[in-house]
């Protein structure tokens, strides 16, 4: 019950700083560039779009939560609450892969227009966004301003989905699909009939990184709370 409430705290606030209206935004023109695209090109190319708008987008603004949650002080009552690092990580987590997931899910119905698993393509991009959420996340906790986040996540960010853009355009490496961006969107593209990797391989390399990436998270969200809110 209690992640449950953190959770619509966090949609509110979410909603509140205007996240939904440029996920909106944004969407919309992906939608409108689908609905142009050669028919030939059309799965490619939004398995490309999903990749790296609704999936990746919340990398971005978790940055931007955390920073405004630190400028309106309310580190220093976390940390005095009974919420759990990992209720909080995971309220802000899901949060915005909701977001991302019925955003995914909406430009694959109207720009794609074609059969679509749409059970494999909106698990793939809630998983693989809450493990890029979490990224940024931990990332989020050694900037102090908007603009140092940007230069902070762009290049692991970057790390992590160019192999991805490199496989969908057919050049590929063994290496690349152990990474997280790959096998999204390796999930994106098998619900999209455009890939045929094993879905049970694409998932265990999801959740190893989402364990990985919670285990950190759960260690550095707390110090950082406590530095930021005046634990010193």
């Amino acid at each position: 019950m209690r992640f449950f409430s953190t959770l619509m705290n966090d949609i509110r606030y979410q909603v509140k700083y205007g996240f939904y209206l440029v996920y909106a935004l944004i969407s919309t023109l992906y939608i409108v560039a689908l609905l142009f695209c050669p028919l030939e090109y059309r799965k490619i190319a939004a398995s490309i779009i999903i990749l790296t708008d609704p999936a990746l987008l919340g990398t971005f603004f978790i940055g931007g939560i955390w920073l405004l949650e630190k400028r309106e002080g309310l580190h220093k009552f976390w940390i005095i609450s009974p919420l759990r690092s990992l209720e909080y990580i995971m309220s802000k987590a899901v949060s915005l892969s909701i977001i991302s997931t019925l955003v995914a899910g909406l430009i694959a119905l109207i720009g794609v227009r074609e059969a679509v698993n749409y059970l494999l393509l909106l698990v793939g991009v809630f998983l693989g966004s809450v493990v890029f959420t979490v990224i940024g996340l931990i990332l989020a906790t050694y900037a102090r301003s908007v603009n140092q986040y940007m230069i902070i996540v762009t290049i692991p960010t970057t790390l992590l989905v160019t192999p991805a853009i490199l496989t969908a355009f057919g050049i590929s490496h063994i290496i690349f699909d152990i990474l997280p961006g790959t096998a999204m969107w390796r999930l994106i593209a098998v619900s999209l009939d455009i890939d045929t990797t094993s879905v049970l391989w694409i998932y265990s390399v999801l959740i190893l990184w989402l364990v990985a990436v919670f285990y950190l998270a759960c260690k550095s969200i707390p110090t950082a709370m406590q530095v930021e809110g005046g634990g010193e």
